[in-house]
């Protein structure tokens, strides 16, 4: 009886089995929800550079937003454009071992040895607006954010599209307001702006350079040093690597009595600035970098990662030249 009824229960089970294996096939799972899919409640940790300066408030406030919505628990951790504070940051972010690191680098070489950290502890690392110094690109997993020498080439090109439209002569002096000294977007606009000049209008000489540090009352003095220095009659034009600093030069222009609109002044960013400078004639162009579409895709990358899912090594977001009648374009990244 033992035995029958053994046999009894075994053929009901497997019954049982062949029926639940006929049944209908399950539901296919929505992606970020399924078993170890699902990036709810990971760690990040996003180590940025500053938030004094708007572009990069803009940029951790669209991180934060695409973050939260996702679930990420997000920690934000700031340093004033400090990379030795950046490399003890890193160090702390080590020991607490998030899923994941999104740094946006303080300084380009002296970033490296801090991605290399990271790599040692097993930490993935989404690098985001400013491109380290390094041809070895397998410290991150994905960089995401401008292409600074690229944004630097498009500003050359608005200064000489800018001087073929009124019928100036690609020829003369220009000067250039940088950024912070050492940080990539620095270095890589710079490179971009003064490669393709050269090679568009050989001519046209940059004979000088001053740091405004991506702030508008430095950029003031900054410049105010430039024109006292260059602004004589060969003085054609201006590069400022971002529009805010560009709003001071047009001041330190005006005070030097030299009209803004005798130069050919290109900016970046397409800030708020901008805005008031192109409709005014002041400023000519300006290369699009939007904040909003920059943090946008650090933090998409950042979930793809966590997700396992294939992406491309670099993901650039859109440099187009903008100028008076296309600076619609710029609507959504100073909130129009």
């Amino acid at each position: 009886m033992k035995t029958l009824r053994g046999t009894v229960a075994a053929l009901i089970g497997l019954l049982l089995v062949l029926v639940a294996g006929c049944g209908p096939a399950a539901e296919p799972t929505a992606v970020g929800t399924a078993a170890g899919d699902d990036v709810r409640g990971k760690r990040v940790a996003l180590l940025t550079v500053a938030q004094s300066c708007d572009y990069c408030a803009l940029h951790t406030q669209q991180f934060r937003a695409v973050a939260d919505a996702a679930g990420l628990d997000l920690q934000v951790i700031v340093n004033d454009f400090d990379a030795g504070e950046q490399a003890q940051q890193i160090n702390q972010v080590i020991v607490t071992k998030p899923d994941a690191a999104v740094v946006w680098p303080a300084d380009a070489a002296a970033i490296m040895p801090s991605l290399a950290r990271l790599r040692a502890a097993g930490i993935p690392v989404i690098v985001t607006n400013a491109f380290p110094q390094s041809d070895d690109d397998s410290y991150w997993a994905t960089y995401t954010g401008p292409d600074d020498v690229e944004n630097g080439a498009q500003a050359a090109r608005a200064m000489v599209e800018g001087l073929k439209e009124r019928g100036k002569p690609l020829k003369g002096d220009v000067v250039v307001l940088i950024g912070v000294p050492g940080t990539p977007g620095t270095i890589n606009r710079y490179e971009g702006f003064t490669r393709a000049l050269a090679q568009l209008a050989p001519d046209i000489e940059v004979v000088g350079r001053q740091p405004g540090n991506w702030d508008q009352t430095e950029a003031t003095s900054a410049a105010a040093t430039l024109f006292t220095q260059f602004g004589g009659p060969d003085l054609i034009g201006m590069y400022s690597q971002a529009d805010n600093m560009l709003a001071g030069a047009v001041l330190a222009a005006q005070r030097a009595g030299i009209d803004p609109k005798s130069l050919m002044l290109v900016g970046h960013n397409c800030s708020i600035e901008a805005y008031d400078a192109l409709a005014s004639g002041d400023q000519y162009a300006t290369v699009l970098q939007s904040p909003i579409d920059d943090g946008d895709a650090a933090a998409k990358a950042v979930i793809t990662l966590l997700r396992g899912q294939p992406q491309p090594k670099n993901v650039f977001i859109a440099n187009p030249i903008i100028t008076r009648d296309t600076v619609s374009r710029c609507d959504a990244a100073v909130g129009k």
